[in-house]
């Protein structure tokens, strides 16, 4: 009679399904099948965490970001100023940056915004222009250089960019 009711004991946890339900970690479900029993990833788990965790962002706005190159040919001095909140603050620092570095009579050349400047140096003197990015920068103010000059050659070239500001 024992070997029976042990027999039968036996049977009984050789066929017990685990509760794998209140065992697998979040993200995943139970699934057994051919006498395995595992948790699964849930792949629609990782969306619900997204949704539910991510507060939508706070609308924004973009601001302007300026930049700008003032010379003082008689001295060689070149003042340059990039990603300021204004034009006339980067105006005034490309002024304060030439005399800076040697300039007495400091002129602003150009100012800009959201996009790229160059300056081109060629034998008898230079060119700068805006570009959508540093290539077409520099390949407006050459093609402007090489009408009056030869050998010229990029000196600087700087982006300023929009920033997003919340």
């Amino acid at each position: 009679m024992k070997p029976l009711i042990f027999a039968t004991l036996l049977g009984l946890l050789a066929f017990q399904v685990p509760a794998y339900a209140q065992g697998c970690p979040a993200g995943t479900y139970p699934w057994s099948g051919n006498g395995i029993f595992t948790c699964l990833p849930d792949p629609s788990y990782n969306q619900q965490q997204s949704t539910q965790s991510s507060p939508p962002l706070p609308p924004g706005r973009w601001e302007s970001r300026w930049g700008a190159i003032a010379t003082d040919g008689n001295h060689g001095a070149l003042g340059v100023t990039t990603n300021m909140s204004s034009r006339s603050s980067a105006e005034k620092e490309a002024i304060k940056d030439c005399k800076a570095k040697g300039g007495t009579q400091c002129v602003l050349d150009i100012a800009y915004d959201n996009s790229c400047a160059a300056m081109v140096v060629g034998d008898n003197g230079y060119s700068i222009r805006t570009g959508a990015n540093n290539d077409e920068a520099i390949r407006n103010a050459t093609n402007a250089c090489s009408a009056d000059n030869r050998s010229c050659r990029t000196y600087y070239t700087n982006c300023t960019q929009a920033v997003l500001v919340r």
